[in-house]
């Protein structure tokens, strides 16, 4: 069976995050469904990663990587990250945090900008969880709550 395009996309983006962070391990979904990556060294920001409303990631800190693409469709929409609830309320109840990028839309999903930011600080974004019966409630929120355009069209 093959993966959907933006599940694709989202693990290629992982994928460049962890190489490019080696602070970070990956966690195979077969691991843990509510976070990609775990810190194995303590992480501090950068210019190449700035961090929102904190200082460092200590070792064992869970972090899901979340992307979307600066546009997307014909209209050239800003991208959207999609949150599923489940996955949210594990980062809150562990102390996790989100890893955003925003990538160009091409094929090898090359990263603008990262940013991590505290789930808790999440819960502040102006966002609604659409219920569904199947699967996890989900959220979307544009790459605009978590980065100033400039930050994004300036590269």
């Amino acid at each position: 069976m093959s993966l959907a395009p933006s599940r694709k996309a989202g693990d290629t983006v992982e994928s460049t995050v962890v190489q490019h962070h080696p602070e970070l391990r990956h966690v195979p979904d077969s691991q843990h469904e509510h976070h990609d990556a775990v810190v194995t060294e303590l992480l501090t920001p950068s210019r190449e990663l700035p961090f929102v409303g904190i200082c460092l990631l200590e070792v064992g800190t869970i972090v899901e990587i979340k992307s979307a693409m600066v546009v997307y469709g014909e209209a050239q929409r800003r991208g959207r990250f999609l949150l599923r609830r489940s996955q949210h309320e594990h980062l809150l109840d562990e102390g996790g945090v989100y890893l955003f990028a925003v990538c160009a839309p091409t094929p090898d999903r090359d990263i603008i900008v990262a940013k991590v930011v505290p789930a808790t600080l999440v819960d502040e974004f102006q966002f609604s969880w659409v219920e569904r019966a199947t699967r996890s409630d989900y959220a979307q929120i544009t790459w605009t709550q978590v980065f100033a355009p400039k930050e994004v069209e300036s590269r």
